[in-house]
């Protein structure tokens, strides 16, 4: 067998303009910190080539955001016909989910019809309970929801000023009723914002996808920030089938104005609560690194950040607001806190790509031995690698801004269909 490894990569990050930095950096750990094995990435928003089923591949990562299509029933469907190949290939396979708690039981099913060897949860705890089957064969890990990369190190090492910072709190997030945790974490940016007794502050707080801000764009913003809200992230809700989901989608379709007790009443009423499926989240790392001062609801946060230590606690109701800002203005114990918190990270090796990296390819070195796995041959590796570059090429000329044009004409049609409807009734009157 060669040196180099033949290795698919499968994420499905969509568009490249709408990627995140920190999911980017995921997906493409591998080729970024191990550039001398053979890589086919592949983008699952676009078809398979159908090359790709002929290369006998030593791994298979399956990333993050390709493992989210189990969450849609009609592209999961897709999804299993359209790479059935890796079900029976012999290559040594490797999952990363994340989000596991959200159709688990799916997710576990997939991952055993496609004999999958190994899966990266991010969850550090209920095992038995997100996997019943995998867990008693000893082929699962503990993964991150994001690492540190050598590149964000050299960037952070001397980040800008926390006295020169235009923003004094920032948060984005998304809203969402599936639970209370997820609920806290939506709502979190208004509760803090509600509760300021005044407006001495330089706010940039907000849950609406239009203000999502992608790439180095985001470490800018959060560089940019003296506070950034936190929360804890994860579920406290367990969906196997993601039969809750659906039925919270269909209220709240039917109900526009629910308040989230309503949600929960009509929705979950038993189940909120029972698990408790949480780690620190990219935002937990990027603020650390980048020196911003976090304000968080209380968590375990992977027993890396523990409150006053590493973060200033605030209660998911507001409720000791007055204690935050005292804290706040307290800029020398911030600072200490600050640096307290960016240690903490940079010390946890397991935290770092160069140690997932290293560890994800011994531990396909070792399958490719224990399964005799041989492999396409370099010579023709090369030759598929040149194939895949030439169709990623057409890809970017062609059919991205075609879907961008597209998106654009349903925004803009859609926007008119609402103006034409506002007007008429405005007219009406």
């Amino acid at each position: 067998m060669s040196d180099k490894l033949n290795i698919l990569i499968l994420h499905r990050m969509g568009d490249p303009r709408t990627w995140l930095t920190s999911v980017r950096d995921l997906e493409y750990c591998l080729p970024d910190y191990a550039p001398e094995h053979h890589y086919i990435v592949h983008n699952a928003a676009l078809p398979p080539p159908k090359f790709i089923k002929d290369i006998d591949f030593h791994g298979i990562i399956l990333g993050s955001t390709f493992l989210c299509n189990r969450c849609l029933p009609a592209l999961y469907k897709k999804t299993l016909e359209d790479y059935s190949f890796i079900g029976n290939s012999d290559a040594f396979k490797i999952a990363l989910p994340q989000d596991d708690y959200d159709c688990s039981a799916i997710l576990e099913k997939w991952m055993l019809e496609w004999n999958i060897d190994l899966v990266y949860t991010v969850c550090p705890n209920h095992w038995d309970i997100l996997y019943p089957t995998i867990s008693l064969d000893n082929k699962i890990k503990l993964g991150y929801t994001s690492y540190i990369s050598e590149k964000m190190i050299e960037r952070c090492k001397s980040p800008k000023p926390f006295s020169s910072r235009r923003t004094d709190v920032s948060y984005r997030s998304k809203l969402s009723y599936l639970g209370q945790m997820r609920y806290t974490k939506g709502t979190i940016g208004n509760v803090f914002v509600n509760n300021i007794p005044f407006s001495d502050y330089v706010l940039n707080i907000s849950t609406h996808p239009k203000d999502t801000i992608f790439g180095e764009r985001w470490l800018d913003f959060i560089e940019d920030s003296k506070f950034v809200l936190g929360s804890n992230s994860g579920s406290s809700i367990l969906d196997p089938e993601g039969e809750l989901a659906a039925d919270v989608n269909r209220y709240l379709a039917s109900h526009r104005n629910a308040t989230f007790e309503e949600v929960r009443k009509a929705c979950f009423p038993e189940e909120d609560g029972t698990w408790n499926f949480t780690a620190i989240s990219p935002r937990n790392i990027e603020a650390a690194l980048l020196e911003t001062a976090q304000i968080c609801v209380p968590g375990p946060y992977s027993g890396i950040m523990q409150p006053e230590e590493h973060y200033i606690p605030i209660e998911p109701d507001g409720s000791n607001i007055q204690d935050v800002l005292a804290k706040m203005r307290d800029t020398a114990s911030v600072g200490k806190m600050i640096r307290r918190c960016k240690e903490a990270f940079l010390a946890v090796e397991e935290l770092r790509y160069r140690h997932l990296v290293q560890e994800i390819l011994e531990t396909i070195t070792h399958g490719v031995s224990a399964k005799r796995i041989t492999g396409t041959k370099p010579d023709q590796m090369e030759k598929h690698i040149m194939s895949y570059k030439e169709f990623d090429e057409t890809c970017s000329k062609y059919y991205w801004p075609y879907q961008r044009l597209w998106q654009r004409f349903k925004r803009t049609a859609k926007y008119l269909g609402a103006k034409k409807i506002k007007d008429f009734l405005t007219s009406r009157k």
